[in-house]
């Protein structure tokens, strides 16, 4: 089943205005038609299913026939925030966000750290990729996308998450993982091509943050992404 994207400016009372890109897809890709239900997201809990009234190139209105709320962002029982240190390969970046957010992820907080290769990305296109990434994990919130100038001001951004940090040179304490997944909001941070340094995992730990670790192997940035939100799943 396809699900589209709307804001919420672009709904309205009973009707669902998109624009743009999403509705060039829906009218010249997929070609749908006047009288054809459609099933849209708004990305702050609602999914809705409605039938499509107006078809143009960049413009398709649709009259509400149903509304769901799937997630109140006032009562969420839990925050998972990916703190990710930028990798330096476009591909690879992408690739932890888009999984980032079908493993559940509530916000991304990229940041440059002290082995950061690469010092800007591109937020038109990781935007793009984390609506594509709700829709076709059929979530109905979508992701807070923050970008920080370092992984102090990444944790500066979240004062009331329990903080963890996987670093391959430490063990991690046993069984910590299964206090930390009762916590309501949780930051996991991931660092760049070359992990953490020392000093970076010393400044978490006085900030209260736990060393986790993702098992014996070393794992790439994105691995370590999908390895350390998949312990959450369930």
């Amino acid at each position: 089943m396809n699900v589209f994207y709307a804001p919420p400016n672009q709904i309205s009372g009973d009707y669902i205005e998109i624009n743009g890109d999403e509705a060039h897809h829906i009218s010249r890709v997929l070609r749908y038609k006047t009288g054809q239900e459609i099933t849209v997201v708004d990305g702050v809990g609602n999914k809705y299913s409605g039938l499509i009234e107006i078809v143009r190139k960049k413009q398709v209105q649709v009259r509400i026939t149903d509304k769901k709320t799937l997630m109140d962002p006032q009562k969420t029982p839990k925050r998972l925030i990916l703190g990710l240190g930028i990798i330096k390969h476009r591909q690879r970046l992408e690739f932890a966000i888009e999984k980032a957010i079908e493993l559940g992820a509530t916000d991304i907080v990229l940041f440059k750290s002290r082995y950061t290769e690469k010092d800007n990305v591109r937020t038109d296109r990781i935007e793009n990729i984390m609506i594509s990434a709700m829709k076709q994990s059929m979530h109905a919130m979508l992701p807070v996308l923050t970008i920080a100038q370092s992984l102090e001001e990444a944790i500066s951004k979240y004062p009331q998450s329990r903080i963890i940090i996987a670093h391959e040179k430490h063990d991690g304490k046993p069984g910590i993982m299964n206090e930390i997944k009762e916590e309501k909001e949780v930051l996991a941070l991931i660092g760049p091509e070359g992990g953490f340094s020392e000093e970076e995992v010393n400044m978490v730990r006085e900030k209260g943050g736990e060393v986790v670790s993702l098992g014996r192997y070393r794992l790439r940035a994105e691995t370590a992404a999908i390895a350390i939100l998949s312990l959450f799943l369930g």
